[in-house]
């Protein structure tokens, strides 16, 4: 802003100062020299959590983990080995070895039912619902590093706000003086003015203890205690455009939760056949050989066994598996209207938060500068009082800090929306 006093110098100058231009131009030029700054973007905020994020690399070793469980589950049952040796250490002709008999059988069981067929699929089913939950994970934890990160841009665009009203009220202070040495105002002016330096130099502080915070908050997306970035790089300004509903309601089956739940039944359909499928005993064949002693002679042995389900004729597993089966079910329709509810309810957050916002950058902020200048170039001259122009300094910036919330609320309610998609797009803050 332009120290002379000049009435019509001053009033373009407050208008150049206080017009509504995007923030970050100011969080920019507080920070200093750009060469002296290390200016983090979202894309590599989001590229560190993807690498050093703990809860990501807690869901890449469980998916891992049910890798291996689907190798596992396509193998054959392993077979028996066993060995005897009867006849010996007894009485009579049966002393010592010479009668002993030396059998060596192998057996192998024969799964019937298809039962692992459904182990392959239900395996199978696990992997893939695995595989969901690490894109699901990717989208929370991608969707919590975007609200730190838009957090620290709006806590830098806070600060510079602050400073640039602690710099109007100490102007409009300077100003008072000259008004008060001249006889034009009253002492108590100066008192007044005084109170609102203080304050707005009290919320500078404060800005930056929260930007401070919020950086550190950032930080720890990435699990870093220490923070290697002095600002983010950014324009609340831009706002992320409003999906038309029917388009977001056309992919809500093709989102990440949803074909978690048709996952999530579908296994359990599985493990109704399991259960039908394991009430079918399965035979196991034995091969063998028999040294007999006595004669030195030796022979082949072939057999089959047979379980009998005398006491568990498998019908209660069934039953559970049956409830649970309809229960997966019914939980999916559940959640499938629950989903369309909580989506729709982020989408008209977003869009009511643009709106304030649209109306905020093209009516209300540019009402209030003009009000502003117009207020200062009136007390200059003498034509309105102290308290007219406090009012209209404090209706501009509260217009301003409106502003600043409406844009955060509405980069945040993107945010929702596309973390409750369970996709990846391209961000509007770049």
């Amino acid at each position: 802003m332009a120290s002379r006093l000049i009435p019509l110098g001053a009033l373009c100058a407050l208008a150049g100062l206080l017009i509504a231009a995007p923030p970050s131009g100011l969080a920019a030029e507080a920070a200093g020299p750009q060469d002296k700054t290390v200016t983090l973007t979202l894309e590599e905020a989001l590229n560190r959590t993807l690498t050093h994020g703990p809860e990501l690399l807690a869901v890449m070793e469980e998916l891992r983990a049910v890798e291996a469980e689907v190798v596992l589950a396509g193998r054959l049952p392993d077979p028996e080995l066993s060995v005897t040796l009867e006849n010996v250490a007894g009485d009579g002709v049966y002393q010592g070895s010479d009668a002993g008999e030396l059998t060596i059988e192998l057996s192998q069981p024969i799964e019937l039912g298809g039962k692992r067929r459904l182990r392959r699929e239900a395996a199978e089913l696990g992997r893939q619902l695995a595989t969901n939950e690490q894109k699901l994970a990717q989208a929370v934890v991608l969707a919590a590093t975007r609200q730190r990160f838009i957090a620290t841009l709006s806590a830098q665009e806070k600060l510079a706000l602050a400073k640039e009203q602690a710099e109007v009220a100490a102007k409009t202070l300077a100003a008072a003086e000259e008004r008060i040495k001249a006889g034009k105002a009253p002492a108590i002016d100066r008192v007044r003015l005084q109170g609102q330096v203080n304050l707005a130099n009290l919320a500078v502080s404060q800005a930056e203890r929260t930007l401070l915070t919020t950086r550190q908050e950032l930080a720890s997306s990435w699990n870093s205690s220490q923070v290697d970035f002095e600002q983010v790089e950014g324009d609340l300004g831009v706002l992320p455009n409003v999906p038309p509903w029917y388009a977001l309601d056309a992919t809500l089956e093709q989102t990440a939760a949803a074909i978690n739940w048709r996952i999530a039944t579908a296994l359990r359909g599985v493990e109704l056949e399991q259960a039908r499928a394991s009430r079918i005993p399965d035979p196991s064949v034995t091969v063998g050989w028999r040294q007999f002693n006595e004669s030195d002679e030796s022979a082949w042995l072939f057999g089959i066994s047979m379980p009998l389900p005398l006491f568990s004729l498998g019908q209660e597993s069934v039953v559970a598996a049956s409830s649970r089966y309809h229960s997966a079910k019914a939980s999916e329709a559940n959640d499938r209207n629950q989903a369309r509810v909580t989506l729709l309810s982020a989408w008209q957050a977003l869009a009511d938060a643009r709106a304030e916002a649209e109306v905020l950058d093209s009516q209300v902020v540019p009402a209030a500068v003009e009000g502003f200048a117009a207020a200062d170039f009136g007390y200059r001259a003498g034509k309105f009082g102290l308290l007219e122009l406090l009012d209209a300094q404090r209706s501009l910036f509260e217009a301003r800090q409106h502003q600043l919330k409406a844009r955060t609320d509405c980069h945040l309610a993107a945010i929702e929306l596309q973390r409750l998609q369970g996709v990846e797009t391209a961000t509007a803050t770049h």
